[in-house]
């Protein structure tokens, strides 16, 4: 697929010199706001679809760069970058009939980014008109085409993939709204009640890698890290996972690893070769390596290197979907700085993080480690 995105790129720029010449800066620059507009698009499509259709928009990153302003709730959370172009947009289901609302809300997003390529051939008269209009087109024609990764579910895939999936996949698709209660739970700290809706979900879905996601994260809130690892890790063993699920596993296994040396449950050497090796697996699988940046922190800051620390869980922390990834993002930068004697900073990190997740093990350690101090 990214080489249909290269071929497509360059018949676009080279289709934009031909039809353009001689104004061919106007035109080039017509075809990068074209192709910025439908990205733009499909994300608002998607956004505007689930709004419409009963889905949740679980977050809203607007643009590129360092983070300007964000706005973070419990199961929300929505962030401004300094170049507001581009947007990324999460969205869960909540009712039953997930995938007939999920389709609905890419065939809106389809619907949206048509009528908009379309009306960007009323504007050919003009040489920017015409690269607006052959890359609006292209841009829109090839998110058409259906492609899940680990990084990246394309248009098409929710109108004309969604539909098909059966068995365990279409499963986990419906269990969802159940799956997301339990989230929702643990999210807000009451593990009790995420614990009991796992116990709900595996008498009728034990298979379902949603709902032993569920039991892997209330082990966390536990601290029980070497329970939540030994079932990360069997579930890397299952012959039913397909390449995107195994990346999102590898990935999983790779930050409870690193969560079990920091709590001093796992051999530093053991827990962190894995960590690697299961990170460099799961980017072989395509994940996407700017979203492993918390667990490298992690890594960092149990090898010494505080700097590298505070530095990757930053970009971590700006990326995040959620209260709780910002809290334990912000708590590896506090530990950083304690770790260099600065517990002023530290108390800083800490006090935003108690207000996000207070309830979070990590966030109250390193609470009460400053107090103490």
């Amino acid at each position: 697929m990214t080489v249909v995105r290269w071929v497509v790129t360059a018949l676009v720029v080279a289709g934009t010199i031909a039809w353009t010449y001689p104004d061919l800066l106007a035109g080039l620059a017509g075809a990068l706001v074209g192709l910025l507009l439908e990205l733009t698009l499909a994300q608002a499509g998607l956004a505007l679809g689930a709004v419409l259709f009963g889905l949740r928009v679980t977050h809203v990153i607007i643009g590129i760069g360092s983070e300007l302003k964000s706005w973070t709730r419990t199961h929300q959370r929505i962030v401004l970058r300094t170049l507001p172009v581009l947007a990324t947009i999460g969205i869960t289901g909540l009712k039953p009939g997930v995938r007939r609302r999920t389709v609905l809300t890419g065939a809106f997003a389809i619907l949206l980014g048509a009528v908009v390529a379309a009306a960007t051939w009323l504007a050919t008269g003009a040489a920017f008109g015409k690269g607006l209009a052959l890359a609006a087109t292209a841009c829109f024609l090839l998110q058409l085409v259906p492609v899940e990764k680990p990084g990246h579910t394309s248009l098409g895939w929710f109108v004309f993939g969604l539909p098909k999936l059966t068995g365990r996949r279409l499963g986990e698709l419906e269990a969802r709204p159940q799956v997301v209660a339990g989230m929702d739970a643990y999210h807000r700290g009451d593990i009790d009640e995420a614990e009991r809706i796992h116990e709900e979900l595996v008498r009728d879905h034990p298979d379902l890698l949603t709902v032993v996601g569920l039991k892997v994260v209330t082990a966390c809130a536990r601290e029980r890290y070497l329970e939540a690892l030994q079932t990360v890790v069997g579930l890397s063993r299952r012959q039913d996972l397909g390449t995107r699920e195994l990346a999102f596993v590898m990935a999983t296994t790779a930050a409870v690893a690193a969560a079990a040396v920091e709590a001093g449950q796992f051999p530093a050497d053991v827990g962190l070769e894995t960590a690697k090796s299961m990170l460099a697996n799961a980017y072989e699988a395509g994940y996407p390596k700017h979203r492993s940046n918390g667990v490298l922190a992690v890594i960092a800051l149990i090898e010494g290197d505080t700097a590298k620390a505070r530095q990757l869980a930053g970009y971590a922390a700006e990326s995040s979907e959620n209260a709780l990834d910002r809290a334990d993002e912000l708590i590896t930068i506090a530990r950083a700085w304690m770790a260099d004697g600065n517990n002023a900073k530290a108390r800083e990190l800490t006090a935003e993080a108690t207000a996000l997740a207070g309830w979070s093990p990590r966030v109250a350690a390193t609470r009460a480690r400053l107090e103490i101090s």
